[in-house]
């Protein structure tokens, strides 16, 4: 189970002012919290007794603050210095720690985001239509090749490129047989958006991978698959890590569950590329 603490503090930025002080709060005294009724809270925070029922929702959704409490109760004490941001005092060894601490958050996190139904849709619509079509930019182009390379080992026709313009004219030559896949962290790259609404003008269903489903590309998408970037959404990110392991996470549930289409076939096929690799190219 991920860290709740963690959660509130990357969230503080995105919480209202005085959803703010209730978490400044609750980070500095998280063992109180289990023993505290909504009112008693609210007074001790200086907040109203709507703002802890509304930042509850907000943290643990419909289980609101009495999951909120039971979360804060059972959670194992975790090492505070896990939660700052890398510095130059630090070890190896807090680096891995760190690491390790906020990997571990994204996938937890991106598996309760990524909603079950949406993936076997996505699965669904991948097996059905002929080609793939798969365009991420900068970081999120490696998840995007990555998901390439898979669904190529089991005969898939992909298509992946950086080329905006390549990727609308073979968009638009297809349509009725393609799909397009869009991976953007942030959901608002302009390029991204207008592949979006070319598929969409063509009736080509759109499957966008991203961390914000309230993003102008998650609203074009025929189904959004949703990853957490919480980790990444603090005072320093000098290059996607959390984030991209997040993506790359998504890709392989969403593998796996285009495998499971058509089980026996796919395992056939990937028996096949692992064999004609290792007789034609391994040494």
């Amino acid at each position: 189970m991920e860290s709740i603490l963690f959660s509130i503090q990357q969230q503080l930025t995105t919480l209202t002012k005085t959803e703010q002080r209730l978490a400044k709060y609750v980070l500095a005294q998280p063992q109180l919290i289990s023993t505290m009724t909504t009112n008693e809270l609210a007074s001790a925070a200086d907040v109203s007794a709507a703002t802890v029922a509304r930042f509850g929702k907000t943290i643990c959704g419909q289980g609101g603050f009495p999951a909120l409490k039971l979360r804060l109760s059972s959670e194992k004490k975790v090492d505070q210095s896990l939660f700052d941001e890398i510095n130059p005092t630090d070890t190896t060894l807090d680096l891995k720690n760190k690491l390790t601490f906020r990997i571990n958050q994204a996938i937890t996190e991106t598996n309760k985001r990524l909603e079950n139904e949406y993936l076997e849709i996505s699965a669904a619509i991948l097996h059905q239509k002929e080609t793939i079509f798969i365009y991420g930019l900068g970081a999120s182009n490696i998840a995007a090749e990555d998901l390439q390379q898979k669904l190529l080992r089991v005969g898939k026709p992909v298509v992946q490129s950086l080329d905006t313009h390549l990727i609308a004219a073979a968009l638009s030559a297809q349509k009725t047989q393609a799909v397009l896949v869009l991976v953007s962290n942030s959901g608002e790259k302009e390029d991204s958006i207008q592949l979006a609404k070319l598929a969409k003008s063509l009736s080509i269903p759109i499957i966008v991978l991203t961390h914000n489903a309230q993003s102008r590309l998650a609203k074009l998408a025929t189904v959004a698959l949703q990853h957490d970037d919480s980790a990444e959404n603090s005072q320093l990110r000098s290059a996607a890590t959390t984030s991209l392991i997040a993506q790359l996470y998504a890709v392989d549930l969403l593998y796996y569950s285009f495998l499971e289409q058509d089980f026996q076939a796919n395992m056939t096929q990937l028996t096949a590329s692992h064999q004609a690799i290792n007789e034609y190219f391994t040494k």
